[in-house]
Parts: structure tokens; C-alpha cells; sequence
């Protein structure tokens, strides 16, 4: 289990978080490339992990363009199974002021697995 920040040395996007991501955008259709390109260009800031998930926090640079608020309302949790796990956990992306500000992951029935090559990140139908 891991608590606490994580080094600077470690701050790039896991494969998990990435999978997320995509999932998130591949769920907004045409209007996910905007989704796309902030991730991209996005720079992590922070991870806290809190035992049950953790807060990776993002900066999107200014020059990127900016999501519209309808497209925001349109982002939806992205869920992914583990093996070690009963339930899903659940990310939850948040868009401050049309930029992608934050990865919230939590498990809602244990500890976080370490192993988290073994998370599959489940599709669902585009949202409307």
C-alpha cells in the first residue's frame, strides 16, 4: 500500500492513468480530441496516494485550447476492474476552467493493489 507523495522523479503518467485517459476521451467521440491533445500536453504537478487510490494533479499549458462547457458536462468516471478486487474502482477527471486539472482514482471496497498492471480499464457507450 502506498501513502503519501510521490518523488518528483516519479511524476509521469502510468500506463493506468493513460488508459483512463483515452477511455475517457474515446467516450466523447469526435469531440475527444481536444481531451486528447490536453493530455498530451498535460505536466503532472502532484500525486498523493491515500491507501484506497490516490490524486494525480495536472497542468495543461495556457497555448492548448481550452474544453467548452459543454463538453466538460459530457465527461463521465472511467471504471476498472482488478483481479484482487471485488468491485470496480472508479478515476474521476477534473476540468477547472476548460483544462484538465486532475486523476481522482479510488477503490470503494479495499486497499489499493499494487499490481496495477493488472487493472483493465472497462468501456461503456458514448455518453450523449
Amino acid at each position: 500500500m502506498k501513502l503519501g507523495n510521490d518523488p518528483a522523479s516519479a511524476l509521469a503518467l502510468s500506463a493506468l492513468e493513460r488508459a483512463v485517459l483515452r477511455e475517457a476521451a474515446r467516450r466523447l467521440g469526435a469531440d475527444g480530441a481536444g481531451l486528447a491533445m490536453q493530455t498530451a500536453a498535460a505536466r503532472i504537478t502532484g500525486r498523493t496516494h491515500s491507501g484506497v487510490g490516490f490524486v494525480t494533479r495536472l497542468q495543461v499549458p495556457e497555448t492548448v485550447l481550452p474544453l467548452a462547457a459543454p463538453l466538460v458536462a459530457r465527461i463521465r468516471a472511467v471504471h476498472a476492474s482488478h483481479p484482487m478486487l471485488p468491485e470496480p474502482v472508479e478515476f474521476v477527471l477534473q476540468v477547472r476552467d476548460g483544462r484538465l486539472a486532475s486523476i481522482e482514482a479510488f477503490s470503494p471496497v479495499g486497499q489499493w493493489p499494487a499490481d496495477e498492471a493488472a487493472f483493465r480499464v472497462t468501456g461503456a457507450a458514448t455518453s450523449a
